[in-house]
């Protein structure tokens, strides 16, 4: 090749990758009166989350510059959409949100509705860091949160509600790889209730999963208000009420109940064969059975305070306070 096609072509490659870097920013914007025809800035924002990812540099940060319905998204790439409180998404689309890739992205400050019709509101497909924070999740049929797949998924201050089909999870958890579970300060609210119905769900899988959830509540479930197939899963803070069983471990999984309150369900507490439930310092009062003999091990300190029926061998709740 000749000197001077040479450097042709290295300007050719050097503009066109210049054009490439010029059509993502790390900072795009939304809006109720915009348009995807625009470059996504503040002055001129776009209409849809989709389109303004379009137009994200990795690891960039959407937000909507006022209130309006800014549609369904897949997310392949580190970003952070955030709602300012004023941004939805409404939709009857089987699934609102599907998070896929390695990297890191929190979603914040969004109302995520499905109208009833929308099966899953957040999947988390594989991989990366996935953080939602401030959210409301709501009028789901089946599946508000799911993670499937090697990944850390963090949920805080959120709410989870109006679970409409019977076979429905508030999150669910996959448990056939490595996963890492947060729960801080949110609210899954699984009314009304309906056969089967799960609040947080660890699927029976061979993957190692960590849970821990912190001053969580999880109400109105058919099924069970906590279930775990898998893994080991701590709550402290926390109150399950109103739903057909409280806490259940089976195949093999640890659940451990600390400072919580466990009321007002068919059953409290039920281990499985093969599982072990830890309670400490919890009041378990008002359920139809406190804690059931269902073939596991239930281990308790004398500090829970527990009135109800109680199934298993009095021995093992010798330490407990029964009031």
């Amino acid at each position: 090749m000749k000197i001077r096609d040479i450097v042709l072509t290295s300007v050719a490659v050097l503009f066109f990758t210049a054009s490439i870097s010029a059509s993502t920013i790390a900072h795009t914007w939304v809006s109720g009166s915009g348009s995807d025809a625009n470059a996504c800035t503040f002055a001129s924002p776009c209409a849809t989350f989709a389109g303004a990812l379009a137009k994200t540099s990795a690891g960039g940060l959407i937000t909507a510059k006022d209130a309006g319905d800014f549609g369904t998204v897949n997310i392949s790439q580190s970003v952070t959409i955030d709602g300012s409180n004023l941004g939805s998404i409404t939709s009857t689309s089987t699934i609102i949100i599907i998070i896929t890739g390695t990297g890191n992205v929190t979603l914040q400050n969004l109302t995520i509705n499905g109208l009833g019709t929308a099966t899953d509101g957040i999947d988390v497909t594989s991989g990366g860091i996935v953080t939602v924070d401030n959210c409301r999740i709501m009028n789901i049929k089946t599946i508000g949160i799911s993670l499937a797949g090697t990944g850390n998924l963090t949920v805080e201050n959120s709410r989870i509600e109006s679970l409409s089909e019977t076979n429905a999870y508030g999150i669910y958890v996959d448990s056939n790889a490595a996963e890492n579970v947060v729960v801080r300060d949110t609210v899954i609210d699984a009314s009304p209730i309906s056969a089967i119905n799960f609040g947080f769900y660890v699927d029976s899988g061979t993957g190692p999963v960590q849970a821990s959830l912190q001053n969580v509540t999880i109400m109105g479930a058919g099924g069970y208000a906590v279930y775990s197939g898998g893994g080991v899963t701590e709550f402290t803070s926390s109150v399950f009420t109103q739903s057909n069983y409280g806490v259940v471990a089976e195949n093999g999984s640890t659940i451990s109940v600390a400072s919580s309150l466990i009321t007002a369900n068919t059953t409290g507490v039920c281990s499985e064969a093969s599982s072990k439930i830890r309670l400490d310092n919890n009041d378990i009062y008002d359920n139809t059975t406190a804690i059931d003999n269902c073939g596991g091990i239930v281990k308790t300190s004398g500090t829970n305070k527990v009135s109800g029926t109680i199934a298993i061998p009095a021995a093992d709740i010798s330490e407990s306070v029964t009031f």
